[in-house]
């Protein structure tokens, strides 16, 4: 299978779940993502955000998306939070809502999380086995 199912589900969800794990203690949230042709995925934070900490404590996540037709994504993978300026720019591009939260690729305040896959798995609703893309 390839990604471009991966990225039909992602543009058919509202959004995406995603999961951490800081001191034991699993962590999940809601966010928006753009993934990029070669299946990384790109969001935002900002710097002073929670989950900074949780990035930096362990660079492993896992992001789950549920489209309109109950299809279930999931994609595990590692954190980088490390994105410059042109990375944060070009993210401001590709979504321009999160210019909404920052004034630009310089900004201080502006986080840039890119998601590798090193896992990617889908399945449609009901009761069976998940396929595999891969990566």
């Amino acid at each position: 299978m390839s990604l471009a199912k991966v990225r039909e589900i992602i543009s058919n969800s509202r959004y995406g779940s995603l999961a951490t794990c800081k001191d034991g203690q699993p962590r999940v949230r809601p966010m928006a993502f753009i993934m990029l042709d070669d299946g990384r995925l790109w969001s935002s934070t900002y710097q002073c955000s929670g989950k900074m900490d949780e990035f930096r404590a362990n660079d492993k996540a896992e992001v789950s998306f549920v489209d309109k037709q109950k299809t279930h994504l999931r994609i595990t993978g590692t954190i980088d939070i490390s994105g410059d300026a042109a990375k944060k720019d070009e993210l401001l591009k590709l979504n321009p809502k999160v210019g909404k939260h920052f004034s630009g690729g310089d900004d201080p305040n502006f986080v840039h999380i890119e998601i590798r896959p090193t896992k990617i798995r889908y399945k449609t609703s009901g009761f069976n086995e998940y396929i595999i893309v891969e990566v």
